[in-house]
């Protein structure tokens, strides 16, 4: 349990063991600065510290409850669950679930990167001589508006006195689950949909186990459990019989960033399951390793053992028009990831 206390306009922190917490100045970047036993950092003081008289303590819900599982809208209903258990303090809910936390003076803002994308596209429809749009204003502008109105429609927080907002584009399960629901599921046959289906509702099922029964070994990642010595060298066998140190491990796992992450993508292989990819159809398999996201979502081993099969399989089952219109789909794929999977591309279809 820790309890959060303010001291003449400084936040201290009483803890039992480390987490990360967050400064005002770094919230928007869900930065994290491990906690010791004592220290100080960007105005955030933390570790044992006195109990002054006459102030109020905050206290954070470290016990995470389950949650309904199956929508894309779990990852969102799991940020929603995290900011409910800590209102009084300054942690933040890990980035992967919806998007890191920002300051509400940049809602309706597009990211300098976003901006620049659009500019090439204009650019590359070459509407400049023909409007004398120079510079992209007037798409960056409908682009803003557009998200504004979505960003109004986010839930509101208070965090290191600011009202904060979540970024859902910058996060890996909602974007991705919706991504895939919305552009991918329609291309697929009635075999591909089912197991995506069955994919995303495994994803959720392997984080509940990790961040609600803080027991999660995975299959197919095994060097993610020997990293975090949740095995033994073998990669299967638990470190120990008890499975403290695996609860240990994932105790409080969503205060760590980079630590739920690397957690979080371990999940992927096991709910893809390659074994299970080898029985579908040609063309679902081709869509979905060509996919731009997917080869990052699934884990370049994983998905290199699904490009091995795609490779060997029998395209003579896919009809004329299909292999047509897969070849059309997946090349636009491609090239709006820059050719990073053309040579995949080739290797099937040249």
């Amino acid at each position: 349990m820790s309890r959060t206390r303010i001291v003449k306009g400084k936040i201290v922190e009483v803890i039992e063991k480390d987490y990360n917490i967050f400064s005002e100045s770094n919230i928007i970047y869900n930065a994290a600065e491990m906690v010791t036993e004592k220290g100080e950092t960007k105005g955030v003081s933390y570790g044992i510290s006195g109990k002054p008289e006459n102030l109020g303590v905050k206290t954070c819900n470290y016990t995470p409850a389950a949650i309904g599982k199956g929508a894309c809208d779990y990852y969102v209903n799991r940020m929603k669950n995290f900011m409910d258990r800590h209102t009084d303090c300054i942690h933040t809910p890990p980035v992967y679930y919806y998007g890191p936390l920002r300051d509400i003076k940049e809602k309706g803002k597009l990211s300098e990167y976003e901006k620049a994308v659009i500019r090439l596209k204009v650019l590359a429809q070459m509407r400049l001589s023909i409007f004398g749009n120079v510079d992209g204003h007037v798409e960056i502008e409908a682009a803003e508006k557009e998200r504004l109105k979505k960003d109004n429609m986010l839930p509101h927080y208070s965090k290191a006195n600011k009202t904060v907002i979540p970024t859902p584009n910058g996060s890996y399960g909602y974007k991705y689950c919706t991504s895939f629901t919305n552009e991918l599921m329609p291309k697929l046959t009635k075999h591909g949909q089912t197991w995506l289906n069955q994919a995303k509702k495994k994803l959720q099922d392997y984080m509940e186990m990790g961040v609600v029964d803080k027991f999660f070994i995975s299959k197919y990642n095994t060097s993610y459990n020997i990293k975090n010595s949740l095995t033994k060298k073998d990669g299967k066998t638990i470190i120990d019989k008890t499975g403290k140190k695996v609860e240990k491990f994932y105790t409080n796992i969503e205060l760590y960033n980079t630590k739920f992450q690397s957690f979080a993508f371990a999940t992927h292989p096991d709910a893809y399951n390659p074994l299970e990819m080898s029985k579908l159809p040609a063309q679902d398999l081709i869509r979905i390793l060509l996919t731009p996201e997917m080869k990052e979502w699934m884990g370049a081993e994983t998905w290199e053992q699904a490009w091995i099969m795609a490779k060997n399989m029998n395209y003579g089952s896919v009809t004329k028009s299909s292999w047509e219109q897969l070849k059309t789909d997946t090349k636009q794929a491609v090239e709006s990831t820059k050719n990073n999977l053309k040579k995949y591309w080739d290797e099937i279809f040249n």
